[in-house]
């Protein structure tokens, strides 16, 4: 179980990249309940709630040179970058996002010689495949099978280097799999919130569709892993560990959370299964992947204190608390 106070001292200052996508938004809240001092740098300045210092980034000036400003202005104790793309399956969006914006975050730090620690969002699919019952430490084979997970991989590759040549504090923490409130339309339960709240307004069973894609995957509450993100980012103690996974170690099926979001919301529902299609988007990547958390528990005293359902239902009692975006800069592992 995660405690309400990570150990060592609290940075002050936190420069959040990315802090108006899905999971970002939460690393936001977490954030700032802990009471560091955020300044959000987002390309969207209206998405960032009220009382917030904002830093905007324009997508027609240098990334590197704009970084490096706002490091030198803000001077933050920690840098921590949420920001990335996922729904959009476009190679050169992926590199961009994925790749180049970490490696021109890094850059930026290097030239102003920054101490601030780093932490870097990875994704679990920057990993190959392992067969069931297996799970997923930090040692096994970086072998991306789907276009995503592979600009993930070369983003945290290029971050490492930078560091090692730079002498940066970084630590990249690999999401298996975020879940939560107000999650993109695109996602798999962001478009089953949608479907259920049309079936209630319209007083009629709902119909909900999914692939048959035998997948099993570790599913983790945002709000737990913006714990860990909190903790990685504040403590003054060395992580102890350059890579850490985050997940709960448990497998669940996408027929396990569309039926659990349905009981939760008690709107009558049937579920139609579908073949899966042909082809290997991001989602088709693995069969079966999940965390082993050891290390995170290790070196940041954190474990998923949250169960399955206990974030159904946030997700369902929550639905419409604010606008999700389905291309918001959110590199955490989502549902289609």
């Amino acid at each position: 179980m995660t405690s309400e106070s990570p150990g060592g001292t609290l940075h002050t200052k936190v420069l959040l990249i990315g802090g108006t996508g899905f999971l970002g938004r939460h690393v936001l809240n977490r954030l700032s309940t802990a009471g560091t001092d955020v300044t959000v740098v987002t390309r969207r300045p209206p998405a960032v709630p009220a009382g917030y210092e904002v830093a905007e980034l324009d997508d027609r000036g240098p990334r590197r040179a704009q970084f490096a400003s706002m490091i030198n202005r803000f001077a933050p104790d920690a840098v921590v970058n949420t920001a990335g793309e996922i729904w959009r399956n476009d190679a050169s969006l992926l590199k961009a996002a994925n790749a180049q914006l970490p490696e021109q975050l890094a850059l930026a730090m290097a030239d102003t010689n920054s101490t601030a620690r780093l932490v870097h969002l990875g994704s679990s699919l920057e990993y190959g495949s392992l067969p069931h019952p297996h799970a997923t430490d930090e040692s096994c084979p970086q072998e991306p099978r789907s276009e995503y997970g592979r600009s993930k991989l070369r983003g945290t590759r290029r971050i490492f280097e930078i560091a090692q040549q730079a002498s940066l504090d970084v630590v990249v923490l690999r999401i298996f799999n975020a879940i939560g409130s107000n999650m993109s339309p695109a996602s798999l339960l962001g478009k089953t919130v949608r479907t259920l709240e049309q079936a209630r307004r319209d007083k009629r069973p709902a119909r909900l569709t999914l692939f048959d894609l035998r997948q099993h995957r570790d599913y983790a509450d945002a709000r737990d892993l913006a714990e860990a993100i909190l903790r990685a980012a504040v403590s003054r103690r060395p992580v102890g560990a350059p890579v850490l996974n985050l997940g709960t170690g448990q497998a669940s099926s996408a027929y396990d959370l569309v039926r659990g979001l349905a009981l939760a919301s008690e709107v009558e529902f049937a579920i139609d299964v579908l073949p899966a299609p042909e082809g290997g988007g991001r989602s088709l990547a693995a069969d079966w992947q999940i965390a082993d958390p050891t290390l995170a528990r290790r070196h940041l005293d954190w474990s998923a204190a949250r169960t399955l359902p206990e974030t159904l239902r946030w997700i369902w009692r929550t639905a419409g608390e604010g606008q999700a975006h389905p291309i918001a800069g959110c590199p955490a592992e989502g549902t289609r």
